[in-house]
């Protein structure tokens, strides 16, 4: 497998404010083959004052528009702070982004400590008729069956039936995280009751990130990153699988892919792909390649997308390591979020079936989102 980069960007150029944290991005291709980029701003990648803001691509993710703002709850007479989020499309045109948002107070409090994760949050939505260039008021959603902590940070699925199919990343009781699914209905802006995708009725493993995609027979693929709940060390990504739409998951299985936050992509030859944070020798963001649309995945030809020792798309295979360079426990982990320069992958096909990977990165000591399209060689 071989990569041809076309073009890299930085989308979160246009800003044109005060240096930002502009950080976990989600990409969605349009029915008119624009594509949106949301992401969040704020003062830091964390802080409590995070505002979600999207992007639009007219040219297959080498240049992008100014960007719109798509909420700002800081502004709302009690100020709530926008962690993450995603968008999509569903069959009727309509674009629709979610995200979860916490209460403003206590500023200086991360999200992912004993406190944090006490902050009153919401999940909302909001949508556009025009392609992402106006957007509707937030409405605060309920969705039944779910916890108080929940997050979205990945594209729903649009179904045949009109409905979206929405992931979501769950804090259960015992502080463990899982994968839930609910159907939100357009034509009456509900979500269905959500069901378990992904959980460890053992409590050994966490499920989190979910990445979504669509067989041409109607399967559905879940991934989501794995990891061991006593030692916070990460394993094989996982994937579950649904033949109704969702109605129903298979238990999670491992794949043979060592990362953490991934997307998953199907292009026109039925040929699947994961882009996925490693944080292991060489760190950065990996390409692996499946033949037989996920069922099985080849570590051998994997290449590395964005490295972080340059900081830059190689395209090229990852360096070997030997086995002393690699720690494979990532102690404390919730906690060192805050000190990782890169991550949350997306990825949509751009033009004539070439890939348009979405993530962040960080330059001058703030993150920035960056976009870079590339065309796929399996063969020589």
């Amino acid at each position: 497998m071989r990569i041809k980069v076309n073009a890299s960007s930085t989308v979160s150029n246009e800003i044109g404010a005060d240096r930002l944290s502009c950080a976990f991005p989600a990409t969605c291709k349009l029915h008119n083959q624009e594509i949106l980029c949301v992401y969040r701003m704020g003062r830091t990648k964390h802080s409590r004052d995070g505002v979600l803001v999207v992007q639009k691509s007219i040219d297959g993710g080498h240049s992008w528009h100014k960007p719109t703002t798509v909420c700002n709850l800081m502004r709302s007479p009690v100020p709530q702070s926008v962690h993450a989020g995603a968008v999509c499309q569903a069959s009727d045109g309509t674009v629709y982004a979610m995200f979860t948002a916490v209460s403003a107070q206590n500023p200086e409090e991360y999200i992912f400590s004993e406190t944090g994760r006490k902050l009153e949050q919401h999940f909302y939505s909001v949508h556009s008729h025009d392609n992402g260039d106006t957007w509707t008021q937030p409405k605060v959603q309920r969705i039944p069956n779910t916890p108080a902590l929940r997050y979205i940070n990945s594209r729903p699925l649009a179904l045949p039936d009109g409905d979206l199919l929405v992931p979501i990343e769950v804090t259960t009781s015992d502080n463990r995280q899982a994968i839930m699914t609910s159907r939100y209905s357009p034509s009456d802006k509900t979500f269905a009751p959500a069901i378990l995708c992904a959980a460890d009725s053992t409590g050994r493993l966490s499920f989190g990130d979910p990445s979504l995609e669509q067989l041409p027979n109607g399967k559905i693929l879940v991934l989501a990153w794995t990891y061991i709940n006593s030692t916070e060390e990460t394993i094989q990504a996982h994937i579950c699988t649904s033949q109704n739409f969702g109605q129903t998951w298979t238990e999670p299985r491992p794949t043979e892919i060592l990362c953490q936050n991934a997307a998953l992509l199907l292009n026109s030859s039925n040929d699947m792909y994961i882009a996925g944070n490693v944080r292991l020798p060489p760190h950065g963001i990996r390409l692996w390649h499946s033949p037989d649309s996920g069922d099985t995945w080849d570590t051998r030809t994997c290449l590395q997308l964005y490295d972080m020792d340059t900081n830059k798309i190689s395209g090229l295979p990852p360096l070997s390591y030997s086995q002393e360079d690699y720690d494979h426990k990532s102690s404390g982990l919730w906690n060192s979020l805050p000190s990782f320069t890169f991550g949350a992958p997306d990825l949509v096909i751009s033009t004539d079936d070439n890939i348009l990977l979405t993530y962040y990165a960080v330059t001058h000591n703030m993150e920035e989102v960056r976009a870079c399209t590339f065309e796929l060689r399996l063969k020589e």
